[in-house]
């Protein structure tokens, strides 16, 4: 058993401060799939009476292309294209693609064109980097919520951070790979890297989640994690509204808990998270669900200790993913603390005047991360960014 079985064995009574008084688990699910190694069950303790939260299989890989894939969303405006180009020209230059499965994109119907536009622009210019004529993979927001009708009102209506968030967790069942990384467009990479900088590697023993089946080593995503008590108002206003969207009860000194993108989601655990909604509230879709807890007047007294605006969902993918996988005592199977986000990353106008990358990101170990970005909050364009990035790339080919 792991410390973190032991850990959801001896607290799962406890609430995040009193917010989740009274909220019980309801019923829960068992895994749509049969395994094809050990069944684990790990039953949510607060009532050992009903199914597993979860069940794992072992998964067993042949090759390291198979580990991961990346997925992120991108619109069709200037500056959401500009920092997509810039994201794809580090990609390109800094990291090893033939390690990753597939690249996955997805965006509205209408923004398609543009987007595979912007892609195919940067690769013409990387002509020195083979790109497999697969590797980049396209889908449509309807694509990714099957369960509901694009064209309804309920998602018409959802604001385009709450459709982001909702895809995280939506596109699972199109991710052919254990895992994949949830990326965001104004991310970039700062050194050479392959898949496995995102990884940490063991041997494989029967609690392992993904092993290689040539090498019997074990693969756990390595997640940048944050002490939950340090976060900001915001980020705190979101784990607890995703707490009490989930019902679960979580002792907040479990201390640290997964951050934002980028941020690596085990494929099953994702897939099983809409499962364990649809089942524990008995709706037809969770997909709606979630859009419909977006709403900004739901959970309208706990917004008001986020300065968030009005169209930003009161839960978030990361924060729903890390309560499940904790309360289901298998986030430490499939992840262990790691340096994915630079900590140089610029959140302010003022911080990206002061920012020296050369210096400040491109030359940092690599165990201070491999990805930085310049938060869009900054409002500095996307070619402002190159301008400073450029330089650096060029003096370290």
């Amino acid at each position: 058993m792991t410390k973190s079985q032991k850990t959801c064995a001896g607290v799962a009574a406890l609430v995040i401060f009193g917010w989740l008084s009274g909220f019980k688990p309801w019923g829960n699910i068992t895994a749509g799939e049969n395994g094809q190694a050990q069944i684990i069950e790990l039953s949510d303790t607060a009532n050992t009476a009903e199914s597993p939260l979860f069940q794992q299989k072992q998964l067993q890989i042949s090759s390291l292309k198979g580990l991961l894939c990346v997925l992120e969303t991108v619109e069709a405006t200037p500056d959401s294209l500009g920092r997509l180009q810039n994201q794809l020209k580090t990609l390109l230059t800094f990291f090893d693609i033939s390690s990753l499965a597939e690249f996955i994109l997805v965006t509205s119907e209408e923004d398609a064109a543009a987007v595979k536009q912007a892609v195919q622009q940067v690769a013409s210019q990387h002509q020195q980097t083979p790109i497999p004529a697969d590797f980049f993979k396209y889908l449509t927001y309807t694509d990714c919520t099957e369960q509901l009708d694009a064209s309804s009102s309920i998602f018409t209506a959802a604001s385009t951070p709450a459709k982001q968030q909702l895809v995280r967790l939506s596109c699972a069942p199109h991710i052919k790979t254990p895992f994949y990384l949830n990326l965001d467009i104004e991310a970039f990479f700062t050194r050479s890297s392959n898949a496995l900088s995102f990884f940490k590697k063991s041997d494989c023993h029967p609690y392992s989640a993904v092993c290689s089946s040539e090498t019997n080593m074990s693969y756990q995503a390595a997640n940048d994690i944050y002490p939950i008590m340090e976060r900001g108002i915001e980020q705190q206003s979101l784990l607890l509204g995703s707490a009490a969207l989930l019902r679960l009860d979580i002792a907040i000194d479990w201390g640290p808990a997964i951050g934002v993108t980028p941020q690596v989601f085990a494929t099953d655990l994702a897939k099983q998270v809409g499962m364990y909604i649809q089942n524990k509230f008995q709706v037809k879709s969770w997909q709606s669900y979630l859009l419909e807890q977006a709403h900004p007047g739901v959970f309208s007294h706990r917004r008001s200790l986020s300065d968030a605006t009005d169209d930003a969902p009161v839960w978030d993918a990361f924060n729903v993913y890390w309560l499940f996988a904790t309360r289901a005592c298998v986030f430490e199977n499939f992840h262990v603390p790691g340096s994915v986000l630079q900590a140089s990353a610029v959140w302010s106008a003022e911080a990206f005047h002061a920012w020296m990358p050369c210096q400040d990101t491109f030359q940092q170990p690599p165990k201070q991360g491999v990805v930085s970005l310049v938060h869009p909050s900054t409002n500095v364009p996307p070619a402002d960014v190159w301008a400073k990035i450029e330089p650096c790339l060029q003096s370290l080919a």
